[in-house]
């Protein structure tokens, strides 16, 4: 429901970015309703660091990132070419 921090624009299919995410953070990628894609990356306590949401958009992907706390790895980056 918050505004996303940063959004990204890639050529990868929201499957592939959705797998990528998923498979760096070890976490499942949940499918919405709505066509986009959901990974929450989250920290030693069980809360929410980063969240990922990503959209088809024309032959690639819109992935918006929120951040709620924390610092975490930034592997995620290379599955969001950023």
């Amino acid at each position: 429901s918050e505004e996303p921090n940063e959004v990204f624009f890639t050529d990868s299919s929201p499957n592939e970015v959705a797998f990528c995410l998923a498979n760096k953070n070890n976490t499942p990628a949940m499918d919405r309703d709505d066509g986009s894609k959901v990974v929450l990356v989250k920290n030693a306590y069980g809360g929410v660091s980063l969240a990922f949401t990503i959209w088809p958009d024309g032959e690639g992907s819109r992935v918006e990132y929120r951040r709620a706390f924390g610092t975490i790895g930034a592997s995620w980056k290379q599955c969001v070419g950023a």
